[in-house]
Parts: C-alpha cells; sequence; structure tokens
C-alpha cells in the first residue's frame, strides 16, 4: 500500500498548476524550442558569413587574374612594380583563403542545421506525449532529458547574438546588443573587404617614407 501511494507521487498528472513534474516537461520544452531556434540563427549566420567570405575570395581573384593579364609585357620599373602589387593580392588572397578554410563556416552551419533538425524532431515528441494524455511519470522526464542533453552535450555552441535574434520578443529585449553586434560586425566585414587595399597603400606610404629618410 505504501509503495502504491509513492507510485501515485511520481505519476503526477498533467496540471500545469499542481503538478511540480509536469512544470518541469513544460519548462524542458521551452528550453529545447529556445535552444532550437537559436541553433537556426547559427546556421543562418555562418551561412552568411561563408557566402559573403566567398564573393570576397572571388572578386579578389578576378582582380589578380585581370592585373595579371593587363601587366603582363611590363617591364622596368613599371613592371617592378606590377610585380610587387601582384605579390601583395596574391598573398593577401592566399591568407585570407586559409582563414576561411580554418573557420570552416559552411560545415559548421550545416552541424547546427542537422543539430536543430533532431531538436525539431524531440520536440515533437514531447507534443505527441503531451497530446496522448499518457501519465507523466519521473522515469519518462528523465528519459526525456537525457534526449535533450545528448543533442547539445559535445556540439558547438550558439553564440549569444544567436539567441538575441532567436525570436521577435527576444529581438525587442535585446535590440542594443544586436544594434552593436551589427555596426561591429559591418565594420569588420568593411576591413575584410578593403584589407589588400589598405595594404598596398600602406606599403606606398612606408616607401615613400623610406625615400624620405634617405634624403
Amino acid at each position: 500500500m505504501h509503495k502504491d501511494r509513492e507510485e501515485q507521487g511520481k505519476n503526477i498528472t498533467k496540471d500545469p498548476e499542481n503538478s511540480p513534474l509536469y512544470k518541469e516537461f513544460r519548462d524542458l520544452k521551452r528550453r529545447i524550442k529556445a535552444t532550437r531556434h537559436s541553433r537556426i540563427e547559427a546556421s543562418k549566420r555562418l551561412r552568411r558569413k561563408n557566402s559573403y567570405y566567398e564573393k570576397i575570395t572571388n572578386f579578389y581573384s578576378l582582380i589578380v587574374l585581370i592585373l595579371s593579364v593587363w601587366f603582363l609585357n611590363q617591364s622596368g620599373e613599371m613592371g617592378l612594380l606590377a610585380a610587387k602589387i601582384l605579390l601583395v593580392l596574391s598573398l593577401s588572397l592566399t591568407y585570407f583563403t586559409m582563414f576561411i578554410n580554418a573557420k570552416n563556416y559552411k560545415e559548421r552551419a550545416g552541424n547546427f542545421e542537422t543539430n536543430y533538425q533532431q531538436l525539431d524532431v524531440l520536440t515533437n515528441k514531447l507534443d505527441r506525449f503531451e497530446a496522448s494524455q499518457e501519465v507523466l511519470t519521473e522515469n519518462k522526464l528523465k528519459e526525456f532529458q537525457r534526449e535533450y542533453e545528448k543533442l547539445i552535450i559535445g556540439k558547438e555552441n550558439h553564440l549569444n547574438i544567436d539567441f538575441y535574434m532567436s525570436t521577435p520578443e527576444k529581438q525587442k529585449e535585446f535590440k542594443e546588443e544586436i544594434i552593436k553586434y551589427k555596426i561591429a560586425e559591418g565594420l569588420f566585414n568593411t576591413l575584410i573587404a578593403i584589407y589588400p587595399i589598405l595594404l598596398l597603400l600602406l606599403i606606398y606610404l612606408f616607401s615613400k617614407l623610406i625615400k624620405i629618410i634617405k634624403f
């Protein structure tokens, strides 16, 4: 009889107001959905970065190709200057390509996509359980929690900005943080885009400075 009472205490009916067990179940659903939305945003962010950097790489590859053809028959001082410009651009392009490969944006975005699809499956599983009117037990809740933990442990975590962007409500709540991130990202992307030009300008100014010092 005592054991039956204990079992009844574990098999708490699905009453959001009176069942701590069911409240924990609902909290788990909210966490899963929040994580899923954040992983979706993380995937989008990495896809955007990969697309932007690929465009930059293709643009400068085209510039190097055009300049190589343009300065093909140049000789003397002009030919030497052209060779230096092409060398700087080629080295910059090589370094940038290595940077993109090291970041591995495309594969990481794919991993986030797989992860949020798995979280979506788990969410559907919890929805079906809730709709089935089955009795929620501690063991069943722990089973759902373990499934959630397996999907997030050992995986790359999303950034805070992904959480801020995950829902319209979060976007309103963290509006200032989102603006700051977008400004910083815009500046960084601009610097990446004009980096070879800035490098050439720096080399030109440095060479002028050397000549002035010699005099």
